[in-house]
């Protein structure tokens, strides 16, 4: 398994917002959208977004805010 951050991988970016959309229906699509794009580039050290990938399948996902 492999943990990836969005912040150090962010080629991920879209494949995380698509995740956490899914993932989360509750919350209404564009806040994952902006707090995700807006982590990669932030200096402060929260927020992180992570996905959890086995063998090429994102299989979980977790935010720190």
């Amino acid at each position: 398994m492999k943990i990836i951050s969005i912040r150090e991988n962010s080629e991920y970016k879209k494949i995380a917002i698509e995740y956490f959309q899914r993932s989360w229906k509750g919350v209404l699509p564009i806040i994952y959208e902006d707090c995700i794009s807006h982590c990669i580039n932030t200096k402060n050290p929260l927020p992180q977004w992570y996905l959890l990938e086995k063998e090429d399948i994102i299989i979980g996902c977790a935010g720190l805010k």
